[in-house]
């Protein structure tokens, strides 16, 4: 186990070291939008423990994304007195942008790679990527319950 351990550990470092966007966006709040997007309105507090941050730093960071023109608060039509985070159309459009950047890097990456070893990449990927979604439902998972 510990090989595999290292190999995903070094692909996760290989990752966020080529391809992250350090434009602007923390790591909190680019997961934060990307989790509007993916999930829909949220309220503050769901928000903030599906991100694993303190309601008040997660508040902070609504707060500034607010500012920024990504999130709004609309109210909550189950509570009148709550509200809830929704991502905006300009959140929509830097989610976008920063998807098609990876993706363009990620092609000029592979571009400079031989035929034989694309072919090998796209066939490991169709084993590797159903595994790591499985191993991404386990951790989450295990946050649910109350794990790390």
């Amino acid at each position: 186990m510990d090989d595999i351990a290292d190999a995903l550990d070094e692909m996760a470092r290989l990752v966020v070291h080529h391809l992250a966007d350090r434009e602007g966006l923390s790591v909190t709040a680019t997961t934060c939008l990307a989790r509007l997007h993916r999930e829909g309105a949220l309220r503050l507090t769901a928000l903030a423990a599906a991100e694993r941050v303190s309601q008040p730093s997660m508040s902070q960071l609504v707060q500034r994304l607010q500012r920024q023109g990504y999130v709004t608060r609309v109210d909550d039509p189950s509570d009148g007195r709550a509200s809830l985070v929704t991502l905006t159309d300009s959140g929509r459009a830097l989610l976008e942008d920063r998807r098609q950047r990876r993706h363009e890097r990620l092609a000029e990456l592979l571009g400079a790679l031989p035929e034989s070893d694309k072919t090998a990449l796209r066939l490991s990927m169709h084993v590797t990527l159903p595994l790591m979604r499985k191993l991404a439902a386990v951790a989450q998972e295990d946050r649910t319950i109350g794990g790390r």
